[in-house]
């Protein structure tokens, strides 16, 4: 990750983060070109020794629209969904391994992380539009680009590791996916956390299961888990029994952990905890209180936790909070637990035991290879994932074994993250601004402007020409480019710093423009997500390492135009923004 990107991520972090549509026909075209499939197909639509095709025709308009769909960057960052956001279902002709579905919904999926219009992660549902199909007994596909993983072995190979562990887990396996005869590449298909899911792996499927998003247990806290089943009953007192012993503190450790057991599978949940530690899941339930699913088993009238979006494991930072370290405890559940002698020790004694059972290296590396023949991801892609199970001595890395090992004999600094139990403030619509922006790589000086309305309503211009009148001989860049290609595809970032304003110039402002790297050339593209959007930095510390950065807005919608593609050094850059912004209004958001 670049530098400017783990900034704008650490400031990201401090911000409380069916209709049918298209044409009922699936093809502008009688044209639907399959590639020949390659390997023995099997009934195992998971199986992993192949990789599997999935070739899709529908209308242009439609995988246009499909395309560009996404919820708000500034929504997201404002800790305000549009609560009304829905992705579209489009009809589709759909062949996989040489059997072809005709009149299957597909939409975009993907919440922010993941948000690509040049490769969106897609489902596919089989029986939306023919009631009770199923194809090789699934009723749908859930395909995810792996944009956060161009290696794509994180999720496969870790939910593996959930699943030789003994926990529940999906499956999954690659998928080559072409749309329109545009060819999207490798992507991982990920079993749906559904019914038919639960029924398999619990025998029953009649109790609530809950999806986490930024959720964790307590008495406003509960609100943020979405009920997936039972919606029309909507009993959610089953949450409430949970957050009331979390937040009871007359009781003694011993009661809690007795109580605990009563509510949640305490030994499975220890060895989910630990198996998250192990794999460097940063993004996961007691890692970011994200990326998990809770389901209240009727059979044992206990909850059981489920691991979801493993895109980003495999990874020893976790950007949004710092220092928190390889033991993860920043849920409210494990949190506790940590402060517990007897469940410390369980958890310690979860993971010596998966380091001795289930974390061979030499086992590890060899999957990895395989997985890398089957994708043809480059070798480059891996080489995080070699460092993550076997260290670098050169680098003075360690290994995974021995980065969890140092920790538990208290030799790795941690810190704790808990989410704030408070009620939500969530107000939509957002209130949104408008910003304008020219700018150009020129010699000698790069030049140009962005123009906002501030939270005070008053117009600001900051001026990128004025840094050509800074003191000193070396004069600063008013115009970076970058490029990050740790995601796929990669990401353009364009820094934009100007002045302002006029004519004190006493304020210094930032601009972070993104643009995938495909969309990176002479046109417009539209905002969506993350990948191609703005953020607007106020300057708090010119003299800090790195520069402290205030958040100001963020791009809601609006466009990008490159009228000159290049990298401001060899070949020019230029173009021009018109966006409207939401405000960020968090306060101490500096970096």
């Amino acid at each position: 990750m670049t530098p400017i990107l783990k900034i704008l991520l650490m400031s990201m972090s401090l911000v409380a983060l069916s209709a049918c549509g298209g044409e009922t026909t699936p093809t502008d075209s009688d044209d639907f070109f399959v590639p020949p499939v390659m390997g023995e197909v099997s009934d195992d639509i998971f199986d992993s020794s192949r990789v599997i095709q999935v070739v899709v025709n529908m209308p242009a308009a439609d995988f246009t629209q499909m395309r560009g769909e996404a919820r708000t960057l500034s929504s997201i960052m404002s800790a305000c969904p549009n609560p009304d956001f829905e992705y579209t279902d489009f009809s589709a002709t759909v062949n996989i391994d040489g059997d072809q579905i005709d009149n299957v919904a597909i939409r975009k999926k993907g919440f922010l992380g993941s948000i690509s219009g040049a490769r969106p992660s897609i489902k596919l549902n089989f029986d939306t539009h023919v009631q009770g199909r199923t194809f090789k007994g699934m009723k749908r596909m859930t395909l995810n680009n792996d944009r956060q993983d161009p290696s794509h072995s994180h999720q496969c190979m870790a939910y593996d590791l959930y699943r030789a562990a003994g926990l529940v887990a999906p499956r999954c396996n690659l998928a080559n996916v072409i749309i329109n005869g545009e060819n999207l590449g490798i992507y991982s298909q990920i079993e749906s956390i559904k019914k038919p899911f639960l029924e398999l792996n619990y025998g029953d499927k009649s109790g609530n299961l809950y999806e986490a998003q930024v959720a964790d247990f307590g008495e406003h806290l509960n609100d943020k888990f979405e009920l997936k089943t039972n919606k029309t009953l909507n009993d959610r007192s089953d949450l409430r029994v949970l957050s009331d012993l979390l937040l009871n503190d007359g009781l003694s450790d011993e009661a809690f952990v007795a109580a605990l057991g009563g509510v949640i599978d305490l030994p499975e949940f220890i060895k989910f905890w630990a198996v998250e530690a192990l794999i460097g899941h940063w993004d996961s339930a007691t890692g970011n209180v994200n990326n998990f699913y809770v389901y209240h088993d009727p059979t044992d009238d206990l909850f059981h936790f489920i691991p979801w979006g493993t895109d980003g494991a495999f990874t020893r930072d976790n950007p949004f909070k710092a220092n928190s370290g390889p033991l993860y405890r920043n849920m409210s559940i494990a949190s506790r637990l940590f402060e517990i002698a007897s469940t410390q020790q369980l958890y310690f004694d979860a993971i010596n035991s998966l380091l001795l059972d289930h974390w061979n290296e030499a086992d590890l590396l060899v999957k990895l290879e395989s997985i890398q023949t089957l994708s043809g991801a480059p070798a480059t892609s891996y080489t995080h994932m070699q460092t993550f199970f076997s260290g670098d001595v050169d680098e003075g890395i360690a290994s995974q074994r021995q980065l969890l090992t140092s920790a538990m004999q208290g030799d790795v600094a941690q810190n704790t993250y808990l989410l704030p139990d408070e009620a939500s403030t969530c107000e939509f619509p957002q209130v949104t601004t408008s910003l304008s922006a020219n700018f150009e790589s020129k010699t000698p000086y790069d030049g140009g402007s962005f123009t906002f309305i501030n939270e005070l309503g008053v117009q600001v211009t900051a001026s990128m020409d004025i840094l050509a009148l800074a003191p000193g001989a070396v004069k600063p860049d008013a115009l970076v480019h970058a490029l990050d290609e740790s995601t796929e595809p990669g990401v353009v970032a364009l820094t934009l710093v100007g002045a302002g304003p006029a004519p004190l110039y006493l304020d210094s402002y930032v601009l972070q423009v993104f643009v995938e790297a495909p969309s990176y050339k002479t046109g417009s593209v539209d905002l969506q997500g993350i990948v191609n959007n703005v953020m607007l930095f106020k300057v708090t510390d010119a003299n800090a390492t790195p520069v402290g950065l205030q958040l100001i807005s963020v791009g809601s919608s609006g466009t990008i135009t490159i009228e000159q593609s290049g990298d401001g050094i060899n070949t020019a850059i230029k173009g021009s923004i018109a966006a409207h912004m939401g405000f960020i209004v968090a306060a101490d958001n500096a970096q």
